[in-house]
Order: structure tokens, then sequence, then C-alpha cells
């Protein structure tokens, strides 16, 4: 098998060869094919190759496969030529390069009978002045559409001259477009000319059924003669002698409708018309709905930049090691679920000689939830600098975040102030997950909580309670992202499964202790994907003194 995937990601050319075996696609590290790219799931999708052939397999990922746009679930085969798309990154199966077949002259001459260049096609409206070379110059000029890249609230305009040229200058013309979750068009645009107005428009409900739902093109000439347009007379009543309304077809969908209309007398559209006004509407349908997927991806591409920015700002943010203090090993890790997200801690030593440290979680995910986390650490480090007390910080944090958020964001927070000297630890627990005091009997303690969610009430008051930590004990602060990872089948990991691994690894390596919780949850896990943050800050005073970790 000599087929490579070839693609771009991040504007680098990626080449992955498909060697004989499995090889698993996603963020893992365990994957053959790493993409560390945000719209990838871990484990995305997995591909099989057996001697000369190829099957692709999606393993539940959240933004899907395709091969040729069609999406994958179970093994599907992959042949030389096909796209496959993982998330929003697209790959071409490629192999070798053929020989080029070779080009020989034979006696036998090939004398053209007729020539034209594409510029004599465009020309060819000034030459003849039919009605059936200006429907073809008006299709001819319709493929602009496709090649020039414009937003969707850009074409409007050059779509209105395009329809005003086909149909000779009718009175007016309108494009309605369908809006999610509503049944009836939305006009987007118009052109109006003469004592014809929009604010007296009522379609023919006859006639918007016909063209969205059976993506049937219309036309009435002399609608106001015309006994077998009885039903329409929504239209009667406008004096409209002809109208003309073709379906908006992308190919997939009716996303609207292209309409004109005519009072004049013996101003009529013909069948010609009609024909040529359809292809038309098709070819616009089709370049408006790559206009919106293209805004789209441009808006993804911004959003996915702003989030790239945010999840730089929180990495400085964040401390990537925290203060060491004489006679204690002390470790935060944080394993992220998206590029940006909510949880926090921090720690510094006071002037006083105590050690403050802290854990939080913010309610949400991305941009809001990493501003309101730089604020808090903003507030916290400064009232921690100016000595203020657990209690007195955490009501001011809470008024602080009550004032300049809305009633959606709030978030849970844990402060402790740990005295070196006795192990004695002063803290308000606002909401969060209840710490765990492992002894070093390998019993278990918690601390309960003081309060509400900082954030949640304006008026929230907060007290304080107190735990020692004693020779041999180890203390852990965790966010829920560890007890609430779940199946496939929704089971949690839980917190009877968490304590039982502290107890065990009470005594090691913390950094270790990390390591082997990670591997832990993603075993758990299995096929599902991390469906949030999870971060451990552990606190631990050794039976004897030994270095900091």
């Amino acid at each position: 098998m000599d087929f490579t995937l070839v693609g771009v990601v991040e504007s680098k050319e990626v080449r992955f060869p498909l060697a004989e075996g499995t090889h698993l696609v996603g963020r893992s590290d365990d994957a053959a094919f790493k993409l560390a790219h945000s719209n990838v799931s871990r484990n995305h999708a997995e591909i099989v190759v057996m001697g000369a052939k190829v099957t692709v397999r999606d393993l539940g990922s959240h933004n899907g496969t395709q091969i040729n746009g069609v999406k994958v679930g179970d093994a599907v085969p992959l042949y030389l030529g096909d796209q496959l798309e993982l998330a929003n990154l697209s790959f071409k199966v490629e192999g070798p390069i053929p020989a080029s077949p070779s080009l020989s002259n034979t006696d036998a001459t090939v004398v053209p009978k007729v020539e034209i260049s594409w510029d004599e096609v465009r020309q060819e409206r000034g030459q003849k002045k039919d009605l059936q070379s200006l429907l073809f110059r008006v299709l001819a000029d319709a493929g602009d559409l496709l090649t020039i890249q414009r937003g969707p609230e850009e074409m409007f305009e050059p779509i209105l001259d395009l329809v005003e040229t086909a149909l000779l200058n009718p009175e007016r013309i309108l494009i309605l477009l369908l809006e999610d979750g509503q049944d009836d068009p939305v006009q987007a645009a118009s052109r109006i000319q003469g004592h014809q107005g929009t604010g007296d428009l009522a379609l023919s409900k006859t006639m918007t059924q016909q063209v969205l739902q059976e993506k049937k093109s219309f036309l009435t000439s002399d609608a106001l003669n015309d006994p077998g347009y009885g039903g329409m007379m929504s239209m009667i009543s406008q004096g409209i002698r002809s109208a003309i309304a073709v379906p908006l077809f992308d190919n997939e969908d009716v996303i609207g409708i292209l309409y004109a209309d005519d009072s004049r007398p013996n101003r009529t559209f013909i069948r010609d018309q009609l024909a040529a006004f359809t292809l038309l509407a098709n070819i616009i349908a089709v370049a408006f709905t790559h206009a919106r997927y293209h805004e789209m991806e441009q808006e993804k591409l911004r959003q996915d930049a702003q989030m790239a920015t945010a999840g730089e700002i929180l990495d400085h943010i964040l401390q990537p090691v925290l203060p060491p203090l004489e006679g204690y090993d002390i470790l935060a890790c944080l394993e992220p679920c998206f590029e940006v997200g909510g949880d926090l801690y921090d720690a510094q030593q006071m002037s006083d000689g105590r050690y403050a440290f802290l854990i939080g979680d913010v309610v949400g995910k991305g941009l809001g939830a990493a501003l309101l986390v730089s604020h808090i650490l903003s507030w916290t480090r400064f009232m921690i600098d100016e000595g203020w007390e657990p209690a007195a910080l955490v009501t001011r944090l809470n008024k602080q975040i009550f004032c300049c958020t809305d009633y959606v964001r709030f978030a849970t927070f844990y402060l402790g102030y740990l005295t070196p000297s006795t192990g004695r630890i002063t803290y308000v627990n606002a909401g969060h997950n209840l710490p765990i005091m492992v002894r070093s009997d390998g019993s278990i303690e918690e601390c309960v909580p003081t309060g509400l969610p900082v954030g949640m009430m304006e008026d929230s008051t907060y007290k304080t309670g107190e735990i020692t930590l004693e020779a041999g004990d180890l203390f852990a602060l965790f966010s829920d992202g560890i007890p609430e990872t779940q199946r496939l089948d929704d089971e949690e990991y839980g917190e009877d499964n968490f304590k039982a691994l502290l107890v065990q690894e009470r005594q090691g390596n913390l950094k270790e202790l990390f390591e082997i919780l990670q591997g832990e949850l993603k075993e758990f896990r299995g096929e599902a994907e991390i469906g949030d943050d999870v971060t451990l800050v552990t606190l631990r005073r050794p039976l004897s003194v030994r270095p900091n970790h």
C-alpha cells in the first residue's frame, strides 16, 4: 500500500503514510496520526490498512468524520483520490504519481468547425439582441457569483442586477430568504421601480407553497384576466399583471424565493424567461450558501484565534509551579478540556509567613469564563497581598463578581491559609467540592462548606473553618471534572474511586499521583470524550522533611 493522507494543518502541509495496520487518529498522545487541533477529538477516528484495503471508522467524535462529504460511522472503505474530513481538517488520499500518457501526432489533421473563446462567449450579448442571447449572457455572468468571494450581504446588488437584466427591468424584484425556525420567507433585498412598493406586498400562499414545498417555478401572465388564477386574489388585488417566482434551491435545500412582478400593460413574462430564471436562481442559491458557509468558517477561525490567544494568556496567569514551602510537598496540575476552561488555582507566601492557596471553578467555558478567571486571580492576589483574612476576602470577592457579571456567572471557590509551623489551615469553602484530607493512617476527613458560590447572591456572607495538616497527611483540592468524569453509559468515576486512589498513593510522588489519576480517568472514560477540566492541588506534610516536588 503506497497511499498517503495529505492535508494542511495550521498552514503547514501534513503527510501521513497509510502503512499496514491499525492507526488511531486524534489529539491523544496515543494517536498514530496525532492532530493537535481543538476541533479534533482525542480519539477521533480509526484507519485500518489490510493489504490493498483501507477502511475508516469514526470513534464517536464531537465534530464527525466524512469521506467525500458523506458522514462516516462504522468502517467505510477509503480509496485513492477520496477526501477525508476529520472535523474541519481535510486530507486527500494520494498515491504514487503515474507516468503521464504521451501525446503523438498522426497523419490525420483535426480541423475544428467552430472555435470560440470564453471572452467571445461573454461578449455575445453585444452582438445579438434577441432574448435567447440575452438570457445566455445573464447565465454566463451569474458564474461570477460562484468565483468572486463575497459576503452574503454583498451579493444582493449583483443578484438584483442580473434579475433586472434577465427580465427586462421589471417593476419589482424581491429576494426572500428562509430564516432558521421560520416557515415563511423574509424579505432580504429588493429593487422597486415606478409606483410599486413593498409595504402592501402580500404574496399568494398558493404560489409560496408551490415554490417552497414542491420546488416548482411559477409564472403568471396577465393574472387580472386569467380565470385560472382565481385563487391568487392577493396578486389580483395589487394590480399585478405578470409575476414570476422560482425556488432558491442550492441542490440540497430551498433557502428562499426569487420573485419579480410587473403591473404595466403588455409587460408579461414568458416561458423562456422562467426557464432561465430557474437556472439563475439555482446558481444564486448555491453561491449564497457557499458565501454563508465561508462567512461561518471565517467566524469560526476568528473565534478559534481568540480562544487560542485567551488560552495563552491563561497559561501565563496560572502558575505552572506553585511557590515552594519549606517542610511541605506542594503540587498543582490542570488538564484542560478545551483551549480555554473555567478552572483556576493559585498560591502565594504571605508577608506574615502564612501560605495562601486556592482553587475555583467558574461556571461555563470559553472567553467569558477565561475573563472571569483572570479577574478572580487578580482580585485575590491583591487582597492577599493586603493581608485580608479569608472570610472578609471571599465576602468582598463575592460582591465584586456579582456586580460585574450577569446572573448566570458565578464560581465555586476554596481559599485556605496554612500556618507552616502548626499545619493549621483556616479556610472558606464557597460551594466548592469538599477538599479531602487523607490522614497518615489512611483515614479521611473533609472540609465542610462555609458559604454559597461567589457571585451567586450579592449579600452572601461567609464563615471560616479549620483543619490541621499533620505529619504524613495529604490534603487534596480538586475540581468536579475528576469525580464527574463519565463513560458512554453516563456512569461517573465518582469520589469513592478518587478517595481510594488518594489513600493508596498518599505517600508517593505527587506528580506521579496526578499521572496515575489521568491514566485511571482515561481508562474509565473509554471511548467517551473528556467532558470537563481536571484540576488537582495537593499539599502534603511529610513524616520527614524532603525536597519539594
